[in-house]
């Protein structure tokens, strides 16, 4: 079983369709009852650096290539863009949803628990 450190994940490039970066990952969210990561939080990419908006990201839709090792997802870089969104606060409350909002946008599998 390949393991990982979570600080090796922190800030690596997500990677869209055709290889376009779409932000940085900036945290991972770990279901504390399986101990699986549930969500990556990507912050944007901007125009010098981030955007200051962070893009849950359900983790059941992401994969690693060992090869190049890179975090790619098969999305647009548009869809990405579109996807919700939320600020440092939003992200840190459950009060929002996104966990919620994040999987019915990506049309993520069923079986990823919410991570409120």
């Amino acid at each position: 079983m390949p393991l990982t450190r979570s600080k090796d994940i922190l800030g690596q490039d997500l990677l869209g369709e055709h290889g376009g970066k779409l932000g940085a990952i900036a945290e991972t969210f770990v279901d504390l009852d399986t101990g699986r990561i549930e969500f990556l939080v990507v912050e944007g990419a901007g125009l010098l650096g981030g955007s200051g908006r962070y893009h849950p990201v359900p983790w059941s839709i992401v994969r690693y290539d060992p090869m190049a090792k890179t975090y790619q997802v098969d999305v647009s870089k548009d869809r990405f863009k579109a996807s919700p969104s939320y600020d440092r606060a939003q992200i840190a409350s459950a009060d929002y949803a996104w966990d919620e909002q994040s999987i019915r946008y990506y049309d993520a599998p069923a079986d990823i628990v919410a991570a409120s």
